[in-house]
């Protein structure tokens, strides 16, 4: 259960940092490095003692993170841009690549532009053809992400932990983002 279980960290100034597993947000707070903002109920039980299992819990020292100029390139990237869904077809069930719409032996660059998220099968059926040669569409023209997009994904966890999170947390994350 405790490797299981998320945990939402946030920074000194109430600011979502990331997910952490129940244990190590036990282990934060137990050792004084931060302190449970909201529980829900749930407990960890030792022989001799109970604990509240937290559901947010706050860092005690603020740190400082690396303000971007701009969102990286990367698949993960791509993925999260595209809510893990095929570009194509729709499918989001299916295993996922990247796709260049405009064929790299045709000249199509890797970039934020022609770069989508595919499933296998769209991915070989369009094979090394446009899209108007395939006559096929794309769902969402690809673009570069905004600054203000959030890095992290919200986890699955039990429904009182999501609904404590939703008060940390920008409503974008959870529109994004398929959550429980």
């Amino acid at each position: 259960m405790l490797t299981s279980f998320k945990i939402l960290v946030l920074n000194y100034s109430y600011e979502p940092l990331q997910f952490c597993s129940a244990k190590r947000a036990v282990v934060m707070v137990l050792s004084g490095r931060a302190e449970q903002v909201e529980c829900d109920g749930y407990c960890i039980r030792t022989p001799n003692s109970t604990y509240p299992l937290p559901a947010v819990i706050r860092i005690l020292k603020m740190v400082k993170r690396k303000r971007r100029s701009r969102v990286a390139f990367s698949k993960k990237n791509i993925l999260r841009r595209d809510n893990y869904t095929c570009q194509y077809c729709g499918v989001s069930k299916h295993p996922l690549t990247v796709d260049h719409v405009l064929p790299k032996s045709r000249g199509g660059k890797t970039d934020w532009f022609n770069v989508v998220v595919a499933c296998k099968p769209c991915n070989l059926k369009k094979s090394n053809r446009t899209l108007a040669e395939m006559g096929i569409s794309l769902r969402r023209h690809p673009a570069r992400p905004d600054l203000h997009w959030m890095h992290f994904v919200v986890p699955s966890g039990p429904e009182s932990h999501v609904r404590i999170w939703k008060k940390y947390l920008p409503e974008r994350v959870f529109n994004r983002y398929s959550v429980n």
